[in-house]
């Protein structure tokens, strides 16, 4: 059932009374998504019972792992003892240790405190992996069968398991619980009934380790199309599994950051973040962008001279700056991507480097003709004419070298290539531009006066 104004406002009536049958009714038709974005519609008070409802639907980590973290943090920290004692004991394990990670360390004390002592001690163990790695985002329930069955035993020991366990394969495990070989369920299920699981198994077994960072994990899956993939510790002992509903998430947050990142922002930084945050995270951002171009407009004043006796030039400035910010921009796009996708697994770096200048060059070639014949014919001016079309030669070999060394450069340094990339290669391209435009002009006033 999809949430409208209608049905908004008797949930909210429902409320009132708490976890009422009709308000189960209604919430258990609902997509999680949905929900949560109920959140924004009611007050606190509400809010904690549309929570209570929840814990009593078995919806509330679906739920609240849908909900804008700032809002989900002031939802957590607002819970009271016994709803907050079933969400971090009923759920699993790799939700409720996401859910701890928003909150500060008294916090989290106070709530493994309510917890089993089995309990807290898993969770403390999840939340001891550094953040974006396999051993934080995975699920610790895995689907584990012993190696020295058969397939119709295997079969029989599936139906054993929890129903809402989740499982894509069927990890086989020797005595001391060490992965040794992964069968499809559907080859399991279609195999003859004696047929020994260890001879359907994929021995060459793709796995990921538990400080893996998320990047790596979501390349693995993408590359080898699983629809989950084991975590296992030094001693290959499956630890968890990263399921691709997961991965789907760090795929668009990996995106989102390489998009914020190109325009200097924090990725936290959204429409619903708090006023002052956004500024705390933009102003720096915008003050260095201020010294920059700074910089460049003090490159181009060291032409005022130039420009002021051949006027006709600050007309055209623009024509050089744009079309080498466009080759920086498309360079830095498709190296970083590459970066990011381990393309570079295929070609040395110094081959795209070298690829990526003959690309720029040989579009800076055209594009400086067809520019410098409408300057002609616009200015009726020759020397003009021919200098902007060796500016955009000129520029458009340095901003593909910019776009393609600098995010290689900083990935070398042990930096995000997205991060800082984006101010810088436009930056030194548009610098770049100038000085060619503006000192092959100068150097034309000089020794090709007579074609003025």
């Amino acid at each position: 059932m999809r949430l409208n104004t209608s049905n908004i406002a008797i949930i909210k009536r429902l409320l009132t009374g708490k976890s009422s049958r009709p308000l189960k009714s209604i919430l258990r038709k609902c997509e999680p998504a949905d929900i949560a974005t109920l959140f924004s519609f009611y007050p606190l008070r509400e809010n904690m019972h549309l929570i209570q409802a929840l814990l009593s639907t078995g919806q509330a980590a679906e739920v609240l792992e849908e909900v804008p973290e700032p809002q989900l943090k002031s939802l957590l920290e607002a819970l009271d003892e016994d709803a907050t004692r079933k969400l971090f004991s009923d759920y699993a394990e790799d939700d409720c240790a996401f859910f701890l990670s928003l909150l500060n360390e008294d916090k989290q004390e106070t709530i493994l405190d309510l917890l089993s002592p089995r309990r807290a001690q898993r969770l403390k163990q999840i939340l001891s992996y550094p953040e974006d790695t396999a051993g934080r985002i995975m699920n610790t329930e895995v689907f584990s069968i012993p190696a020295n069955l058969n397939a119709e035993e295997g079969i029989e020991y599936l139906r054993q398991k929890p129903k809402d366990a989740p499982f894509y394969y069927a990890y086989l495990t020797d005595d001391e619980a060490r992965l040794v070989g992964v069968v499809s369920l559907r080859e399991m299920a279609t195999a003859a009934a004696n047929t020994p699981l260890m001879d359907l198994a994929k021995k060459d077994i793709v796995a990921t380790s538990l400080e893996s960072t998320t990047e790596e994990v979501s390349i693995l899956v993408e590359r080898y199309n699983f629809l989950a993939i084991p975590v296992v510790n030094e001693d290959k002992k499956v630890m968890g599994i990263v399921e691709i509903d997961d991965v789907i998430d760090i795929i668009q947050e990996q995106a989102t950051a390489d998009i914020y990142a190109s325009a200097g922002l924090q990725e936290d930084d959204r429409v619903y973040s708090p006023i002052l945050f956004s500024i705390k995270h933009r102003f720096p951002w915008m003050l260095l962008n201020l010294g920059l171009a700074a910089w460049v407009s003090r490159v181009v004043s060291l032409f005022e001279g130039t420009m002021q006796e051949l006027i006709i030039l600050a007309t055209l400035n623009n024509i050089v700056a744009g079309m080498g910010g466009n080759t920086a921009i498309q360079t830095l796009t498709v190296v970083t991507r590459g970066i990011a996708l381990e393309d570079f697994s295929y070609i040395s770096r110094w081959r795209v480097i070298l690829k990526e200048v003959m690309v720029g060059s040989f579009n800076g070639f055209v594009i400086g003709i067809v520019a410098a014949v409408l300057v002609y014919y616009w200015k009726d001016n020759l020397m003009v004419s021919i200098v902007i079309w060796i500016a955009l030669v000129i520029n458009s070999m340095v901003a593909s070298l910019l776009g393609a060394s600098i995010p290689m450069l900083l990935k070398r340094l042990g930096k995000d290539p997205a991060a800082g990339s984006g101010v810088l290669v436009t930056t030194l391209t548009d610098a770049a531009g100038f000085f060619a435009f503006l000192g092959i002009a100068s150097l034309g006033m000089v020794y090709f006066k007579d074609y003025l």
